[in-house]
This record gives structure tokens, sequence and C-alpha cells, in this order.
């Protein structure tokens, strides 16, 4: 185990993913997306609390009353953790299921759809704006990650299936976005750009499946640091702890057989270090 990272949670989860810090609750919430769990990660005790949902859920947000919002199945809908209940809010059209996603900087959750055939043409980013759902991108096949810069102009977009992270301009007050270009294409010795996060100078960290680096990009894509985790199976990433010094990565080892699993044995884990600067806490959803 690298120095600079701490095993938590010595878990095989299948796909860990989908990281939240809950600064109230002091706790991250994380889900294991192939087994249908919600896992709750007590920081003061190090407990890891899991329980079983009645559907996919892929990515969650927090709400203003302090439950979750969740991208599960085929739609959005809300998460009640002290039943491990799921409330459907609304469904999407496009996509064989929903990804990754996160809150937009006005409180509006964006999550994306996953296509296995891989067409563009079948998957779109959807926002969820109170209780109403429509499309802001249409294409990424796989849209594992979202994130925004610290002014929320920019809107980050992780398409895992073509190893890129496209750049949009965001209108905040609108929730549109705008002028899409490729902002980083990773190669195949990078590994597949997955979960993404950006600290409070605007620098983006993304986690790199496959080869289990982390990178950090300045604003304008130069890749200005490289960390190795433990594992080369990581998937999400998020800031957290009381002054949000701290990143939390999920993993997985879904597809792994014995001796896979032992050649890397803390796949499925849940990981921290300490990056040496700060992320923010998304904003909650604007939903009642």
């Amino acid at each position: 185990m690298s120095e600079n990272f701490e095993l938590l949670v010595d878990r095989q989860a299948l796909h860990g993913d989908g990281p939240l810090w809950m600064p109230t609750l002091n706790c991250v919430y994380w889900v294991d997306i192939l087994r249908r769990e919600l896992h709750t990660y007590h920081r003061d005790s190090g407990a890891d609390e899991v329980q079983v949902l009645p559907g996919v859920v892929t990515a969650l947000a927090a709400t203003r009353s302090g439950q979750l919002i969740a991208a599960a199945d085929r739609g959005f809908a809300r998460l009640y953790p002290g039943r491990a209940a799921l409330d459907p809010v609304t469904e999407v059209h496009n996509g064989d299921r929903m990804n990754g996603g996160t809150c937009d900087p006005a409180g509006r959750f964006v999550a994306g759809t996953l296509t296995w055939s891989r067409d563009g043409q079948r998957s779109t980013l959807y926002v969820l704006d109170g209780e109403r759902t429509r499309p802001i991108v249409d294409g990424p096949a796989a849209s594992s990650g979202l994130a925004w810069s610290p002014d929320g102009r920019r809107m980050y977009l992780v398409d895992t299936a073509l190893r890129t992270i496209w750049l949009y301009d965001y209108d905040v007050e609108h929730a549109q976005a705008r002028a899409g270009r490729r902002w980083v294409v990773c190669s195949e010795s990078e590994g597949r750009p997955e979960g993404i996060a950006v600290d409070a100078d605007g620098g983006v960290w993304v986690a790199m499946h496959w080869t289990g680096r982390i990178h950090r990009y300045g604003a304008g894509g130069d890749l200005e640091t490289v960390l190795w985790a433990p594992t080369r199976r990581i998937t999400g990433l998020a800031f957290g702890g009381p002054r949000l010094d701290e990143m939390y990565v999920t993993s997985a080892c879904f597809g792994y057989d014995e001796r896979a699993l032992a050649g890397d044995p803390y796949a499925g884990a849940l990981f921290r270090f300490r990056p040496g600067t700060s992320g923010r806490v998304p904003a909650p959803w604007n939903g009642l």
C-alpha cells in the first residue's frame, strides 16, 4: 500500500462508484452498481454500512433536506437510506441505463445514460431541474463523470468509451451546455478516464480505470500531476473531509478471476488520500 493512500474499506466491490461526501453526517456514500448496494462509510468510526437497493443506482447527489437523489435504472429517483428505498421521479428516453452524474452549481442534477451498443445517437446527458427532465447533450456513449469549474462556466464530461474528456461552455442560469470540444484525449497506456473532480483552484482530477493512474490537469488541459493508486481498477473520485482536503476513491473488480484478483488484491476497495489541495461540496439538488 502506497504511503499516500489509506485503505478504508477492504471489500471486493464488483463496481464501486459514485462517492459523495456528506458534511453534515461526516460520511461518504458510495455504491456498488452491479450488486445494487448503497455503502455508507462513517469517517469517525471507520465502519462501512451496506444496504441492498431495489434498483441499479449509478450516481448520487444530496438533497436540501439531507436525503439523496439518484441516477437509477432508466431515470431519476429519490433514495431514502434509512429504508433503502427508491422513489422514482421521472424516466428518460435514451440509453440503456443511467450512468455518471452530479449536481451543477445551481443545484440541478445532471446525469448521462449508457448505451451497450456504443452508439452515440442512443445516449444523452439529461438535466433534472426540479422534477422536470430535459436533454442538454446528445452523443456521449458512456458519460462516466461530470464536473464544473469553480466559476461554473466550464462543464467537463468524461466519455469513457472514447477515452475523451469533453469541455463545454456552461450557462448556469439556463442549464445549457454549448460549444462542446475535445479537451483531453487519453492514450490506451494511460487508461480509461472515469471519475472526475475539480479542486478549488480549477485543477481537474481524473481516475484512470485499468491503470490506477490519477491525473490532475491544469485548466488549459496540460497534465500536471500523476499519482498511482493501490489498484488498477479505480473508478470514482470525490473531495471530502471537514476541510475538503481529502480525496475518496472507489474501485471495481468485475471481470477478474481468482488469479487476476490475487495480482490486484485491492480491486473493489475504498481508499483515501490527501491531494494537497481542497475541493468544494456540490450544490444540493434544487428539487423537493
